[in-house]
């Protein structure tokens, strides 16, 4: 029964595929790469890797099975184990029960694990560890780190960190590495170079912080007082 259904696959899939596209790729085993069709063939429709799919093109559909890789272009639906599209661009829905890796990314994205996108993504993010270049969008997780700047609202149970950061931040640490602007909540907050809006935490610190701070120790060389308990503040404009 399983030959037929093979042998029925292959004699469908020829009727259909070009020799840069298919409709439709099955990924039997690793190592070994067993692609029917070919694995350089552009996918519009359905992959299923049963139970690892690499592929060196495009897939534009659905993409169903354990372990997903592609080299270039994801439009349309995840879901696997584990999606590896290290040097592809997606737009879609991402939904890998261990970890999606990408270049970068825009649309919803959901692990058990980890998140991680090299360059810019865009959307929503939720994972144990969100890791990557620039975020703008909605993210929940453990551990969020962005390696370039954020724009938008986050919430995370342990410890977050960026470069630039632009918006509202909820987590048990809060660390911005350059310029902040918006709220940040949480625990313990930190704004190394600028910032700007509000911090609200047990302990607050600013180099140079414009707005309000409010916790037990509030920190800000630019405020009323460097250190203050429960509210310091600072309207002023200032320069570095």
């Amino acid at each position: 029964m399983k030959k037929l259904i093979v042998a029925a696959f292959l004699i469908l899939s020829a009727s259909v595929a070009s020799a840069d596209a298919t409709w439709c790729q099955l990924s039997f085993y690793s190592p070994g790469d067993l692609m029917l069709p070919w694995a350089r063939s552009d996918v519009y429709g359905l992959r299923l890797d049963l139970p690892y799919g690499n592929n060196n093109g495009s897939l534009f559909g659905v993409d169903l099975g354990v372990v997903g890789v592609l080299s270039e272009r994801m439009r349309g639906l995840q879901l696997t184990g584990f999606n590896c599209d290290d040097y592809a661009s997606v737009d879609g829905v991402q939904l890998g029960v261990i970890a999606n890796r990408d270049k970068d990314f825009r649309g919803v994205q959901i692990s058990g694990i980890v998140n991680w996108n090299e360059d810019n993504s865009a959307g929503v993010q939720i994972g144990t560890v969100n890791y990557g270049g620039e975020f703008s969008g909605f993210q929940i997780g453990g551990i969020s780190w962005m390696v370039g700047g954020f724009s938008g609202v986050s919430f995370d149970a342990m410890f977050t960190t960026r470069n630039n950061f632009t918006g509202w931040s909820l987590a048990g640490f809060n660390y911005g590495l350059k310029d902040v602007a918006g709220a940040q909540m949480g625990g313990i907050n930190v704004a190394a170079e600028t910032s700007k809006g509000l911090q609200l935490g047990f302990v607050n610190f600013a180099k140079h912080h414009e707005g309000v701070q409010l916790g037990l120790l509030n920190i800000n060389s630019a405020g009323f007082l460097p250190c203050f308990p429960f509210v310091n503040f600072n309207f002023f404009n200032f320069s570095r």
